[in-house]
Protein backbone atom coordinates (compact mmCIF):
# COMPACT_ATOMS: atom_id res chain seq x y z
CA UNK A 1 0.00 0.00 0.00
CA UNK A 2 1.14 3.42 -0.93
CA UNK A 3 2.20 5.83 1.73
CA UNK A 4 -1.00 8.36 0.82
CA UNK A 5 -2.80 5.40 1.34
CA UNK A 6 -1.91 4.78 4.75
CA UNK A 7 -2.44 8.49 5.42
CA UNK A 8 -5.73 8.28 4.08
CA UNK A 9 -6.58 5.58 6.50
CA UNK A 10 -5.71 6.91 9.33
CA UNK A 11 -7.17 9.91 8.89
CA UNK A 12 -10.38 8.53 8.04
CA UNK A 13 -9.60 5.86 11.40
CA UNK A 14 -9.40 9.17 13.52
CA UNK A 15 -11.83 11.09 12.44
CA UNK A 16 -14.43 8.22 12.64
CA UNK A 17 -12.94 7.73 16.30
CA UNK A 18 -13.39 11.02 17.28
CA UNK A 19 -17.27 10.78 15.62
CA UNK A 20 -17.94 7.78 17.72
CA UNK A 21 -16.30 9.04 20.66
CA UNK A 22 -19.31 12.36 20.47
CA UNK A 23 -21.62 10.22 19.74
CA UNK A 24 -21.25 8.20 23.03
CA UNK A 25 -20.77 11.33 24.98
CA UNK A 26 -23.58 13.27 23.89
CA UNK A 27 -26.22 10.94 22.44
CA UNK A 28 -25.48 7.68 24.09
CA UNK A 29 -25.03 9.21 27.36
CA UNK A 30 -21.84 7.18 28.94
CA UNK A 31 -21.58 8.40 32.29
CA UNK A 32 -25.08 6.55 32.78
CA UNK A 33 -23.65 2.72 32.08
CA UNK A 34 -22.26 0.22 33.63
CA UNK A 35 -18.41 1.25 34.30
CA UNK A 36 -17.30 -2.21 32.49
CA UNK A 37 -20.77 -2.34 30.01
CA UNK A 38 -19.46 -3.11 26.65
CA UNK A 39 -20.17 0.67 25.79
CA UNK A 40 -17.84 1.60 28.41
CA UNK A 41 -15.26 -0.66 27.50
CA UNK A 42 -15.95 0.94 23.68
CA UNK A 43 -15.40 4.40 25.41
CA UNK A 44 -12.24 3.85 27.21
CA UNK A 45 -10.68 2.35 23.91
CA UNK A 46 -11.72 5.14 21.60
CA UNK A 47 -10.83 7.74 24.20
CA UNK A 48 -6.73 6.54 23.64
CA UNK A 49 -7.05 5.16 20.02
CA UNK A 50 -8.69 8.85 18.92
CA UNK A 51 -5.82 10.46 20.62
CA UNK A 52 -3.11 8.09 18.94
CA UNK A 53 -4.49 8.23 15.53
CA UNK A 54 -4.64 12.04 15.83
CA UNK A 55 -1.32 12.81 17.46
CA UNK A 56 1.18 10.24 16.74
CA UNK A 57 1.61 10.92 12.67
CA UNK A 58 1.83 14.46 13.62
CA UNK A 59 4.69 13.64 16.04
CA UNK A 60 6.29 11.96 13.22
CA UNK A 61 5.85 14.27 10.90
CA UNK A 62 7.24 16.98 12.76
CA UNK A 63 9.80 15.14 14.25
CA UNK A 64 9.34 16.13 17.65
CA UNK A 65 10.27 14.04 20.90
CA UNK A 66 6.87 13.24 23.48
CA UNK A 67 4.73 15.47 21.87
CA UNK A 68 2.39 11.98 20.76
CA UNK A 69 2.79 10.63 24.62
CA UNK A 70 2.16 14.38 25.60
CA UNK A 71 -1.04 15.19 23.51
CA UNK A 72 -2.23 11.10 23.82
CA UNK A 73 -2.17 11.18 27.64
CA UNK A 74 -3.96 15.01 27.89
CA UNK A 75 -6.83 14.52 25.18
CA UNK A 76 -7.71 10.74 26.78
CA UNK A 77 -7.75 12.01 30.36
CA UNK A 78 -9.76 14.69 29.26
CA UNK A 79 -11.88 12.84 27.17
CA UNK A 80 -12.30 10.28 30.22
CA UNK A 81 -12.32 12.53 32.68
CA UNK A 82 -15.48 14.42 30.80
CA UNK A 83 -17.14 10.61 29.78
CA UNK A 84 -17.04 9.52 33.32
CA UNK A 85 -16.53 11.91 35.85
CA UNK A 86 -20.04 13.49 37.44
CA UNK A 87 -19.13 16.39 39.27
CA UNK A 88 -20.78 17.19 42.33
CA UNK A 89 -22.93 20.71 43.02
CA UNK A 90 -20.76 22.55 43.16
CA UNK A 91 -17.72 20.72 42.06
CA UNK A 92 -15.01 20.09 44.24
CA UNK A 93 -11.53 21.56 44.07
CA UNK A 94 -10.50 17.63 43.66
CA UNK A 95 -13.06 17.62 40.48
CA UNK A 96 -12.43 21.14 39.13
CA UNK A 97 -8.51 20.45 39.10
CA UNK A 98 -9.12 17.02 37.80
CA UNK A 99 -10.79 18.79 35.13
CA UNK A 100 -8.59 21.96 34.72
CA UNK A 101 -5.49 20.25 34.18
CA UNK A 102 -6.25 17.67 31.32
CA UNK A 103 -7.98 20.47 29.66
CA UNK A 104 -4.48 22.86 30.07
CA UNK A 105 -2.65 19.72 28.30
CA UNK A 106 -5.23 19.32 25.51
CA UNK A 107 -5.26 23.15 24.83
CA UNK A 108 -1.57 23.39 24.93
CA UNK A 109 -0.99 20.60 22.96
CA UNK A 110 -3.27 22.10 19.99
CA UNK A 111 -1.86 25.68 20.68
CA UNK A 112 1.48 24.19 19.89
CA UNK A 113 0.62 22.24 16.64
CA UNK A 114 -1.14 26.12 15.54
CA UNK A 115 2.31 27.70 16.62
CA UNK A 116 4.46 24.62 15.16
CA UNK A 117 2.31 25.67 11.78
CA UNK A 118 2.83 29.43 12.16
CA UNK A 119 6.09 29.58 12.90
CA UNK A 120 7.01 27.56 9.57
CA UNK A 121 5.11 30.03 7.86
CA UNK A 122 6.91 32.97 9.79
CA UNK A 123 10.20 32.10 10.37
CA UNK A 124 11.14 31.42 6.85
CA UNK A 125 14.97 31.86 7.04
CA UNK A 126 15.31 31.74 10.30
CA UNK A 127 17.22 28.63 12.92
CA UNK A 128 13.81 29.37 14.90
CA UNK A 129 11.75 27.69 12.00
CA UNK A 130 11.65 24.45 13.57
CA UNK A 131 12.16 25.41 16.84
CA UNK A 132 9.47 22.98 18.74
CA UNK A 133 10.62 24.62 22.49
CA UNK A 134 9.16 27.51 21.10
CA UNK A 135 6.16 26.62 19.50
CA UNK A 136 5.65 24.98 23.23
CA UNK A 137 6.09 27.33 25.20
CA UNK A 138 3.50 29.55 23.03
CA UNK A 139 1.25 26.36 22.89
CA UNK A 140 1.32 26.59 26.99
CA UNK A 141 0.72 30.52 27.05
CA UNK A 142 -2.01 30.24 24.75
CA UNK A 143 -3.55 27.29 27.07
CA UNK A 144 -3.51 29.10 30.21
CA UNK A 145 -4.24 32.41 28.85
CA UNK A 146 -7.79 30.70 27.71
CA UNK A 147 -8.14 28.44 31.13
CA UNK A 148 -7.37 31.45 33.07
CA UNK A 149 -10.30 33.32 31.09
CA UNK A 150 -12.47 30.66 31.43
CA UNK A 151 -11.97 30.91 35.05
CA UNK A 152 -12.45 34.56 35.46
CA UNK A 153 -15.83 34.29 32.97
CA UNK A 154 -16.94 31.46 35.33
CA UNK A 155 -16.44 33.36 38.39
CA UNK A 156 -18.03 36.42 36.92
CA UNK A 157 -15.50 38.57 37.01
CA UNK A 158 -13.93 38.82 33.59
CA UNK A 159 -14.44 42.13 32.55
CA UNK A 160 -12.87 43.90 29.28
CA UNK A 161 -9.80 45.34 31.76
CA UNK A 162 -8.76 41.95 32.96
CA UNK A 163 -8.92 40.69 29.41
CA UNK A 164 -6.85 42.67 27.94
CA UNK A 165 -4.51 42.27 31.20
CA UNK A 166 -4.29 38.93 30.91
CA UNK A 167 -3.73 38.70 27.18
CA UNK A 168 -1.08 41.56 27.87
CA UNK A 169 1.01 39.63 30.49
CA UNK A 170 1.02 36.47 28.02
CA UNK A 171 2.43 38.87 25.15
CA UNK A 172 5.01 40.39 27.20
CA UNK A 173 6.29 36.96 28.99
CA UNK A 174 6.57 35.84 25.00
CA UNK A 175 8.29 38.56 23.96
CA UNK A 176 10.69 38.42 26.62
CA UNK A 177 11.12 34.54 26.27
CA UNK A 178 11.52 35.44 22.06
CA UNK A 179 14.22 38.31 23.11
CA UNK A 180 16.37 35.74 25.10
CA UNK A 181 15.67 33.37 22.56
CA UNK A 182 17.75 35.52 19.82
CA UNK A 183 20.31 36.60 22.36
CA UNK A 184 21.25 32.72 22.66
CA UNK A 185 21.85 32.60 18.68
CA UNK A 186 23.64 35.66 18.13
CA UNK A 187 25.78 33.76 20.97
CA UNK A 188 26.46 31.13 19.45
CA UNK A 189 26.62 32.55 16.13
CA UNK A 190 29.52 34.72 17.48
CA UNK A 191 31.63 31.84 18.63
Amino acid sequence: MSRTGQNVIITLGAVFSWLLLWQLLVAERIDEHATFGRWRILFYLLAVLAPLLTFVPIARWARVPFYDIEAVIGWASLVLVVGVVSPSEPPTLFQFLLFLLPLTVALATAGTLVSYLVGLRVYRHDPRRYDFVRARRQGYIMAMVLVAGMLLFSGGTLSPTSAVLLMLVAVLAEMFSLSRDVERSRRVLAR
